[in-house]
Order: structure tokens, then C-alpha cells, then sequence
């Protein structure tokens, strides 16, 4: 079995910071069906929230894909079977 690759700190840090947005936007979007805001309004909240979180994770598939090509580059074997793992998670976002 193939692990994809460690995300690095840095990585890490940012999809959090930013999932944390998007964890407030999902609040605002409670309250907004609570105060009985009008449906398009709120539609285009939860389209800006479903933007916000495939942000994350296609920031998250380009970092992995990148610290694969490098294993690539360097000759190491477990690097194809994660590629097509990576390729198959990108498919799943839409």
C-alpha cells in the first residue's frame, strides 16, 4: 500500500487557517437560514463555501502532486501508484 506524501507544515498550517474560514462562513450561513434570509442569498453563500473548500483541496492534491514528481524525479518506486491515487482524489471534486 502506497501513502501519499506528508503535507509539510507550512501546507498544513494554511488549509487550516483556511478551513477555519470556511467553518465560519458555514455558521453565517446557519444564521442566515435562521433569520430567514431570502433562498438566493444564501445559495450564494454555499456556493462561496463550496469554492472556499475545493480551494483547500486542490491546494492540498498540488502540493502532494508535487512532492510525487519529485519522488519521480529521483527514481522512487512507490511514486506512479500515488500519482494515480492523487489523479483518482483530484476526479472526485466534481
Amino acid at each position: 500500500m502506497t501513502a501519499y506524501p506528508r503535507l509539510d507544515k507550512i501546507t498544513t498550517d494554511a488549509a487550516v487557517r483556511r478551513l477555519r474560514r470556511v467553518e465560519g462562513q458555514i455558521q453565517g450561513v446557519q444564521r442566515m437560514l435562521g433569520d430567514g434570509r431570502e433562498c438566493a442569498e444564501i445559495i450564494q453563500q454555499i456556493a462561496a463555501v463550496r469554492a472556499a473548500l475545493d480551494r483547500v483541496a486542490l491546494d492540498l492534491i498540488s502540493t502532494s502532486l508535487e512532492q510525487c514528481l519529485r519522488m519521480e524525479l529521483r527514481g522512487k518506486a512507490p511514486a506512479r501508484s500515488t500519482l494515480l491515487k492523487l489523479q483518482k482524489t483530484f476526479l472526485m471534486l466534481r
